[in-house]
């Protein structure tokens, strides 16, 4: 057990569409939005765990188009989140036409708890990868427990771990905002050319399989 929550773990770190979103709020509306947006991304993966446990990989082979049909349409989420945040990047260094207050009320509105686990919710049930990473990982390590209950007990660990994973680099990325890095000129385009960047890169490698 300890060594499926340590893989686990170690898997939710590694950079990926997730980490990114965490990161923006983090660093645009502060440790709050962060966390909230960290419980969105915890919620697609359990959403991707349940439908895993409830035998996803077997309508894959009963509906093999799906297996296409699924990852593009992530694809082309990520890369709409990535254009609408690269938009929203371009009006805010512009600068547009609206009242200060109006601003004001438009940046409490993003930050509401909200629209941050939505983000961090859609985020993670759009990425092309959680679908073979839930059917080539997580399904064959939970056969190793038997049983409806020791599988919903290791779920809600392993939950638990996504969260306080998640959590922690939406703390880290905070330190990092309030270091010299969010001087460096364009930083605030960075994570809409991410998500394109990833979006248009599984949406070719869909493609071509």
């Amino acid at each position: 057990m300890l060594v499926d929550v340590l893989t686990w773990a170690t898997v939710m770190a590694i950079p990926g569409p997730d980490i990114v979103a965490i990161g923006t709020q983090t660093s645009r509306y502060g440790q709050r939005a962060g966390f909230w947006t960290a419980l969105g991304a915890m919620l697609g993966v359990a959403t991707w765990s349940v439908l895993a446990l409830l035998g996803i990989e077997a309508l894959l082979h009963v509906v093999p188009a799906l297996s296409v049909v699924l990852p593009l349409a992530g694809s082309v989420a990520l890369m709409l989140l990535g254009a609408f945040g690269l938009w929203g990047s371009v009006k805010a260094a512009k600068g547009t036409s609206k009242s200060t207050e109006e601003q004001e009320v438009a940046s409490v509105a993003a930050r509401t708890a909200g629209a941050s686990v939505r983000l961090g919710y859609v985020t993670n049930i759009s990425n092309p990868k959680a679908l073979v990473f839930f059917t080539s990982f997580f399904t064959p390590m939970m056969s190793h427990y038997d049983g409806l209950a020791e599988k919903l007990s290791m779920l809600g660990l392993l939950l638990g771990v996504t969260l306080l994973v998640f959590s922690a680099m939406s703390v880290l990325i905070q330190v990092a905002a309030k270091t010299q890095l969010r001087n460096i000129p364009g930083l605030q385009y960075l994570p809409g050319i991410i998500f394109l960047g990833i979006g248009l890169f599984y949406f070719v490698e869909t493609l071509v399989k």
